[in-house]
């Protein structure tokens, strides 16, 4: 996932829960349908017409990982798959967007792809990909670096030849470094004048973690990237592109003892320090709820936030924590959708989300997209859905619906040879044991009606949470002043603060 693609994916990419595990089974599970042609209709407690009742899912576990670490730390992951002669490699490198500071770990990786190696100037490198018949790519989120391409299993050697080169000797040819600042400095000045969601999310970010957190830094500003320079790279590239670093990920058709031997060849010789040591200081739960608002004058529309934090990716509450959240706003069955969007149309756009990372609590946020008139009103009714899912009864239909689909959803994610190697990748980069995803799976369909009312109340508090909102200030801030203190924003001059206005509770959202 990279850094462009991340404000898009916030509401909708943990639905199947975040990563992944080792195991043995099919690389593609087929979820079952059932004739409900002679079912009868049920009506749940609330009175709308309850699913037909789910049959079980055949079994789909995940695909055998075959695990080995190289004499020099780097750690290789194997998944055999001989439908077609293709092969796809990741390499997995523990740096994500903001370690080390902002925009460095992006434009480093960047470079690996247009800065040329050693022994290849860019241009020569692309010539060398295309000749595989390959597209190399290279994606940053918050906790780790990707570099990734597909090869017929032919050109194996020759691609693990190059990703090694590409990965070890890196060239960062300064006017490719130039031409590569120039377009992200370009890209962060438009998103802060035109992307409401980007400027709200990078508002999320640092308002939910502490400054000293690489989490506080969601992309870079202009003003950031302008600071990176060839030394700074370089350095962030000795310290975190190292063997004990990095994971290599081969998935299709290879076996692992060949397989571990060729990137043994290639990657063996890679030499390197220790894993850097980043601190991820634990972000404070939100006292008491507050505003702060990206000014985007005349914007007629708007875009929010409601935020707090969630117990971290390991904890083993976790597949109640996701069939809470995927009940309040997963999907088009929530209530977040059915309420704020479809019976009240405050809103074109609703859910809710657990961005999941590798390091301590999760950044949990619901978002609307909504016109400017609609905007108070909007953030008003996720707060109502926030008090009524830990007031009121959840529905076993509800329960059974999100079970069902965060269950059955995962197959699906299964269904290429590339998306298992992703779903490896995944589950290194957040730590998760071998084992995990069929257990998951398992575990997700016991929750109960008990566990999804508990896990409910602990991550959902309407009066302890953070609301952002992009859009027009001298509109929305008198009205916002409803749910607590504003402090507006200006995202063109480095979210530095234009004024500050006192909670008034009384104040119309109207």
């Amino acid at each position: 996932m990279s850094r462009r693609s991340i404000v898009i994916l916030l509401g909708a990419l943990m639905a199947c829960g975040g990563s992944n595990v080792g195991s043995i089974g099919p690389l593609k599970a087929d979820i079952p349908v059932r004739d409900t042609t002679k079912v009868a209709k049920q009506v749940g407690k609330n009175g709308k017409q309850s699913p037909p009742t789910s049959s079980a899912s055949k079994p789909s576990p995940f695909p055998a990982v075959a695990k080995k670490a190289l004499a020099n730390g780097l750690g290789v992951e194997v998944v055999e798959s001989h439908a077609l002669p293709l092969v796809h490699v990741r390499v997995l490198v523990g740096a994500g967007m903001s370690y080390g500071g902002p925009g460095l770990a992006t434009i480093t990786a960047e470079m690996l792809k247009d800065g040329g190696t050693a022994s290849l100037s860019a241009p020569q490198l692309a010539e060398r990909v295309e000749s595989l018949g390959a597209s190399l790519s290279v994606d940053t989120d918050f906790d780790r670096t990707v570099i990734s391409l597909a090869v017929i299993k032919s050109h194996l050697a020759d691609a693990l030849g190059l990703l090694a080169q590409v990965v070890g000797s890196p060239r960062f040819d300064d006017h490719e470094l130039g031409n590569l600042k120039a377009r992200m400095s370009d890209e962060a000045q438009e998103h802060a004048r035109s992307s409401g969601q980007w400027a709200a999310t990078r508002l999320l970010f640092r308002e939910l973690y502490p400054t000293t957190s690489p989490y506080a830094t969601y992309d870079a500003t202009a003003s950031e990237i302008s600071k990176v320079n060839r030394s700074a790279i370089t350095e962030f590239h000795r310290k975190f592109f190292v063997p004990k670093n990095m994971n290599v990920v081969l998935a299709g058709d290879v076996d692992s003892a060949s397989a571990t031997a060729m990137v043994d060849k290639y990657f063996g010789k890679l030499a390197g320090g220790d894993v850097p040591k980043v601190e991820f200081p634990a972000p404070a739960p939100v006292a008491k709820r507050r505003v702060v608002l990206a000014a985007r004058p005349g914007s007629t529309q708007s875009d929010v936030f409601v935020a707090s934090v969630a117990p971290e990716r390991r904890s083993t509450d976790w597949p109640d924590l996701r069939v809470a959240n995927q009940i309040l706003g997963g999907g088009v069955a929530s209530r977040l959708f059915m309420d704020v969007r479809e019976q009240r149309s405050l809103a074109y756009s609703t859910r809710s989300s657990i961005l999941e990372l590798g390091h301590g609590p999760q950044a949990l946020m619901a978002y609307a997209g909504t016109e400017t008139k609609k905007t108070g009103l909007a953030v008003q009714g996720i707060l109502d859905n926030y008090d009524k899912i830990v007031s009121q009864p959840i529905d076993d239909a509800e329960v059974a619906s999100a079970t069902r689909y965060l269950s059955d959803i995962f197959a699906v994610r299964m269904e290429t040879i590339g998306a298992v190697a992703d779903l490896v990748v995944a589950q290194t980069a957040l730590g998760l044991p071998d084992g995990y995803w069929d257990a998951y799976r398992s575990e997700v369909r016991s929750v109960d009606n008990a566990r999804s009312v508990a896990a409910a109340k602990k991550l959902f508090r309407s009066d302890k949470v953070l609301v952002i909102v992009s859009g027009d200030a001298e509109v929305l801030a008198p009205k916002l002043a409803h749910f607590g203190e504003v402090v507006v924003v200006d995202p063109q001059q480095d979210f530095k603060t234009i004024k500050t206005l006192p909670a008034d509770p009384a104040a119309s959202l109207e």
